[in-house]
């Protein structure tokens, strides 16, 4: 990573981060250091040795000890991770124009051991399950993300079993970008529930992809999901730009390691995702202060 990234992010994490009450190592130490560790694709168990072989960044955290794996676990648990998000958000310039709302599955364990354990349902991780992602039938959890597109940032995510449809957080998606002009979802949306929702609570146009396979039948549709799926013909060149969502899924997957985030007792989801879209978030405020591409990635994260 380039030498002056990492201090423009502790700087402006030093901005975001409050501190309820004194101790050795404050929450911001914690979060400057578990979003370091986030770049570099780091363990806890490893980050001792990560740090004192690299005590220029130790010094930017300003401390001259780690704490230990069991702290670190400890303290990440309580930090409230979205409250963290929403300061990152906050410092990232948006025209607020387009959102879009999708989801993947975060793995919990290898595909063949899911499918032997299918067999028994005895499962390690009783809170996983079976569902449709993007790369087929896969067992885990799903992280259902809320997007600003003309800025590539993540607004909000939610962590439900795979087996949960998209249209069953909706609306919690869909209130954390209502101030947007157009809200793009894909067909797993396509309902008159969800049209009504963001028509009678919202001021952003939804142009979601019409799902042929339920049968549109013009005598017998709502009249907002009428007027929406008018819109998705009218907005074919808009409703393109949701694709950058999918974009945002495969640098979290394959890049911020969400792919794969094996099961551990008492690991949260919730946490274990938040702590890597809050460490994605401050390479797109990096990327957008120094006034790079959105895309520039590779050469922040090692």
């Amino acid at each position: 990573m380039e030498a002056n990234h990492i201090p423009l992010i502790m700087d402006r994490l030093d901005k975001i981060v409050s501190e309820d009450r004194l101790r050795k190592f404050s929450n911001g130490i914690v979060v400057k250091i578990i979003v370091i560790l986030q770049i570099y694709g780091i363990s806890y168990r490893s980050s001792g040795k990560f740090f004192n072989n690299h005590p220029e960044l130790m010094d930017l955290v300003g401390v001259g000890k780690i704490p230990n794996f069991r702290t670190l676990s400890y303290r990440a648990l309580r930090i409230d991770w979205h409250e963290i998000n929403v300061g990152i958000i906050d410092l990232i310039e948006s025209n607020g124009e387009n959102a879009a709302i999708d989801s993947f599955i975060v793995k919990t364990c290898k595909h063949t051991t899911a499918q032997r354990r299918r067999k028994s349902g005895k499962y390690k991780d009783p809170d996983s399950s079976w569902g449709y992602g993007t790369k087929g039938f896969e067992y885990g959890r799903k992280t259902h993300v809320a997007q600003d597109i003309d800025s590539t940032a993540a607004v909000e995510w939610k962590i439900t079993t795979a087996s949960i449809h998209d249209s069953t957080v909706a609306q919690e998606m869909i209130d954390s970008v209502r101030g947007h002009e157009y809200i793009l979802m894909d067909a797993a949306y396509d309902s008159a529930g969800i049209y009504d929702y963001i028509m009678d609570n919202t001021h952003a146009i939804p142009i979601i992809d019409t799902n042929r396979r339920r049968g549109i039948v013009p005598d017998n549709l709502g009249f907002n999901r009428k007027q929406g799926i008018i819109i998705r013909k009218e907005e074919k060149s808009r409703y393109r730009l949701r694709w950058e969502i999918e974009r945002t899924f495969s640098i979290l997957e394959e890049i911020m390691h969400c792919e794969h985030i094996w099961h551990v007792r008492n690991r949260n989801y919730d946490v274990a995702v938040g702590e890597r879209i809050v460490a994605y978030n401050c390479i797109v405020l990096v990327n957008q202060i120094r006034q790079r591409s959105k895309r520039e990635i590779m050469d922040l994260v090692v």
